[in-house]
């Protein structure tokens, strides 16, 4: 019986501890598909995301990290701020895997592309948490209201721009 990698304690996880978690899981996601176990497939590729997505927020000292929504906002946040698609691509899919553990309605191509699709945006992510966020402008009020709830910042209105996307610890 091989044993599980140690897990950091409850609510001390940091940054590179989600970093290593993302890792574990998309492999485990790799290997539940291979075994043929696609409710677990994609479980574990949907926490793969969630724990890179959640790395971005915790390093950024964004609010409330604990909410599935929460890490849709942070998808939708990044995508925005990278100009980059396919953040939010691997989040429908991968939330669309989560639903998928509870209701077992995914093939397994479905699903192989769903981890293809995440395995393929984790590194650039797992990169980005490297540089300094990317400058930012509000938009519109959909990103106004994102922005106040990932920052916790009220104040903000569209138009305000920030050096560092908006991020609490910059």
């Amino acid at each position: 019986m091989t044993t599980a990698p140690t897990l950091p304690e409850p609510g001390s996880a940091t940054v590179e501890d989600r970093v290593q978690i993302s890792r574990r899981l998309i492999q485990q996601a790799r290997d539940e598909l291979e075994r043929g176990d696609r409710l677990q497939a994609t479980e574990k590729v949907w926490g793969a995301l969630a724990q890179m997505l959640k790395a971005h927020g915790q390093q950024r000292g964004w609010l409330n990290l604990g909410g599935h929504r929460t890490v849709g906002h942070i998808a939708r946040q990044l995508t925005d701020e990278y100009d980059d698609r396919r953040i939010l691509t691997a989040y429908v899919g991968a939330d669309n895997g989560h639903r998928n553990f509870y209701d077992n309605e995914m093939s397994l191509p479905e699903i192989e592309g769903i981890i293809t699709v995440v395995a393929g945006v984790l590194p650039e992510l797992e990169q980005a948490l490297r540089e300094p966020p990317r400058p930012f402008v509000i938009d519109d009020v959909d990103q106004r209201w994102r922005v106040r709830t990932l920052t916790g910042k009220q104040y903000l209105q569209v138009g305000d721009t920030s050096p560092t996307g908006f991020s609490n610890t910059h």
